[in-house]
């Protein structure tokens, strides 16, 4: 059955027209028409179907199907037709979900045996869902190409169906709010009471139903402070008095007074508002009723039960579509920035205050796996000196109960909604840290880790310094949301930077190795150049000494080439793990008196004479030319940076182990490169002055390793390097 051409990947999301691009997707539903198409197109394949699992919003989760339009035909499927649920298909290709045309239905991928062929599954990021894609018919196994490449569009897509996710919530949310804004209405207009809302300060400004057909008001007579001419006059003073100081104070509003009908007269009534609370504690509207003063009044508390209950849901309802906003900003902010954690995460930082928290930290693990806090920021205008003091603070030790640090080492989140003076002492690793807690006085701490591939690359930390700020469970799986998108970002920019370094690490190991291989290949050529013209002028014979002395340097140069090629291969065996050991009883002193007597030249040569001292009972079980191999590297080392000085091999040990110990009073290493040398193409200096691979060492390690021994280096700059080898018995 033939295939379509290819469908490219989605490029820039804002270059995309209308609805072709996932992130601008009108609906999650198409979102993952549009995703099954790439993803057919991406592996040419006849069929691509994302399902997405059951939540809340969806209880019956969701799927979507692509077809070629090859195989629709010889399936016999159909679109559905223009103006039923589905959207209509597309003149291109068929994209979208395809209904039964009168063949047997498509075989399931539960009743799929497994494994099948031309059938691949990847997971969904942040979601429970799968990206499946076969091609049955042409029977075409899928490649690990494919599979990355389904891979990394599944990455570049898992943000792009969030936002997409987060757009249908925002919608939703609103519809809510709004038939919740209707409800209310209805409830003020099915009312008998007066029903009122007002500003902070009392004023009215919007238009209130009840209040003018019972005052017989116009909306322009009532609105502002208007409202108070519809009081008595010996009441009118008295009530501006209780609403100024209800604003001032805070608390529920009540009082009474005679208030005048539409017909004249007045009656008493009593007045009761609730406050409707901005961030801060502060009031932003009030919502109240008057009822009259009279002992029947069960309709008017239930009318009182429902007004507060409304009020509840449409608090809610606006939490609920502010996190969603939140969500959706910080997603922005998170794709549509560079590859530089720090710049990234300094933003993210910022947008959590003050919508999130009052102050928030960025804490991050480093490539030694130390925590450091990257970002600090805050809502104080004033707090810079204590944001830079809060910002170089040292983290706690590990085990220790620092609140970031913690969360980092267990990658578990903590929420503390009650901080006391007791907390603070608890988790405080030194009388200045609780002195810096104390002095950004939060009463509420939420911390969450930055969890990517299973491990935790750093924490999101939250304080809540203004009374009226507590966290929840609700706020709790925000910042955990966050926090995921956060991780996934950080983790890009460690693979991209880990991509990058080894990049330039092959790229600088070609460029070394291709000039060690060709440093013995030079002299090597000129000697036999030279044995050969001594062949081409009809000598007789070659004198013995000429040739012995010619072929020494032959030797020389093919044994060096020889032990670059060695050293190649050993890594090679070292990264595919097929480095093995042939363990036989041995005597470590006399491998090292072999080892010494070889070196006996290339020492004189580079002016470091080589001795060694070794104590009785060096014998023991391990692989002679694994162990040869490491005193030959430790030799070397120190006779290329021995800088003419004495070099000293010694060898001792107890009952369990032995100690191999290389010194020299060279050039010694400098205290940032010593974490260094053991990897591999490691380097202390410029591979301009001193030659090699930058291999031996890294051998050495992995060898000593395999053997259940340890490594190390001490060294001072100037004065020399000492290199201890421990190894079992």
């Amino acid at each position: 059955m033939p295939m379509e051409p290819a469908v490219p990947l989605p490029q820039d999301p804002s270059k995309e027209e209308g609805p072709r691009s996932l992130s601008t997707a009108p609906t999650l539903e198409e979102a993952l028409f549009l995703l099954a198409e790439t993803a057919r197109g991406l592996v040419r394949a006849h069929q691509a179907t994302v399902t997405v699992g059951a939540d809340a919003s969806r209880p019956h989760g969701m799927f979507a199907t692509s077809l070629s339009k090859a195989y629709q035909a010889w399936g016999g499927y159909s679109v559905p037709p223009p103006g039923s649920s589905m959207p209509p298909p597309r003149t291109e290709k068929t994209r979208l979900r395809l209904e039964h045309g009168g063949r047997e239905p498509l075989p399931s991928w539960e009743a799929r045996p497994a494994p099948s062929r031309g059938w691949l599954s990847v997971p969904l990021q942040g979601a429970t869902g799968t990206l499946q894609v076969f091609d049955a018919e042409s029977g075409k196994d899928f490649t690990p190409e494919d599979e990355a490449a389904l891979n990394s569009l599944v990455d570049l897509a898992g943000m792009a169906l969030e936002a997409v996710r987060l757009r249908e919530e925002r919608a939703a949310l609103r519809k809510k709010l709004h038939q919740s804004e209707e409800r209310f209405q209805a409830l003020v207009r099915a009312s008998k009471q007066v029903v009122w809302t007002a500003d902070a300060q009392g004023a009215i400004t919007r238009l209130c139903t009840t209040w003018g057909d019972f005052t017989g008001q116009e909306h322009a007579q009532y609105a502002g402070w208007g409202w108070m001419s519809a009081i008595h006059p010996e009441d009118q003073a008295r009530v501006a008095d209780v609403v100024r100081r209800t604003a001032l104070m805070g608390g529920n509003y009540e009082c009474e007074y005679r208030l005048r009908r539409s017909d004249g007269s007045y009656f008493s009534t009593l007045a009761r508002g609730v406050p409707l609370l901005n961030e801060d504690g502060t009031a932003r509207e009030w919502v109240g009723i008057n009822t009259r003063l009279s002992p029947a009044r069960n309709g008017e508390g239930e009318l009182e039960r429902l007004l507060r209950e409304e009020q509840a849901a449409r608090t809610l309802a606006e939490a609920a579509e502010q996190r969603a906003a939140f969500l959706s900003e910080a997603s922005r902010v998170l794709t549509s920035s560079s590859l530089d954690p720090k710049a990234t995460l300094d933003a993210l930082a910022w947008l959590t205050v003050p919508t999130m928290a009052d102050w928030c930290f960025v804490d991050v693990v480093d490539d030694s796996g130390i925590v450091q806090r990257m970002s600090v920021a805050h809502a104080e205008a004033g707090a810079e000196a204590l944001a830079r003091e809060a910002r170089d603070f040292p983290p706690g030790a590990p085990g220790s109960n620092h609140p970031t640090t913690r969360v980092v080492r267990s990658a578990e989140s903590v929420l503390v909604d009650d901080v006391s003076d007791a907390w603070l002492r608890k988790v405080s690793v030194s009388e200045r840290h609780y002195e810096v807690m104390r002095a950004v006085g939060f009463h509420c701490i939420m911390s969450v880790p930055l969890l990517a591939r299973g491990r935790s690359l750093g924490a999101l930390t939250f304080l809540a310094v203004r009374p009226s700020r507590r966290y929840t469970q609700a706020d709790l799986v925000t910042a955990q949301d966050l926090a995921r998108r956060a991780a996934l970002l950080l983790d890009n920019a460690i693979l991209y930077r880990e991509a990058r370094k080894s990049v330039l690490l092959r790229d600088e190991f070609l460029s070394i190795a291709s000039h060690e291989l060709k440093t013995p290949l030079t002299p090597l050529q000129l000697r036999l150049q030279s044995l050969r013209r001594e062949t081409q002028k009809g000598t007789p014979s070659i004198p013995t000494a000429t040739v012995a002395s010619q072929l020494e340097v032959v030797q020389r140069q093919v044994t060096k080439l020889s032990a670059l090629v060695n050293g190649l291969l050993d890594v090679s065996r070292i990264s595919s793990g097929r480095l093995t050991l042939d363990r036989e009883p041995m005597d470590l002193a006399e491998l090292a008196r072999d080892v010494v007597s070889r070196f006996s030249l290339p020492a004189n040569q580079a002016g470091c004479p080589v001795t060694l001292h070794a104590r009785d009972d060096m014998r023991g079980s391990w692989d002679r030319l694994r162990v040869d191999q490491v005193v030959t590297n430790l030799l070397t080392n120190a006779l290329k940076y021995g800088a003419g000085k004495p070099v000293h091999l010694s060898l001792s040990g107890d009952e369990a182990h032995v100690r191999i110990v290389v010194e020299d009073s060279g050039i010694g290493i400098a205290p940032e490169h010593l974490s260094r040398i053991f990897e591999r193409f490691g380097r202390a200096v410029s591979e301009r002055h001193y030659g090699g691979l930058g291999l031996g060492l890294y051998i050495t390690r992995q060898i000593v390793e395999s053997h259940g021994g340890e490594v190390h280096v001490h060294s001072t700059p100037g004065q020399g390097s000492r290199f201890e080898v421990v190894l079992p018995r």
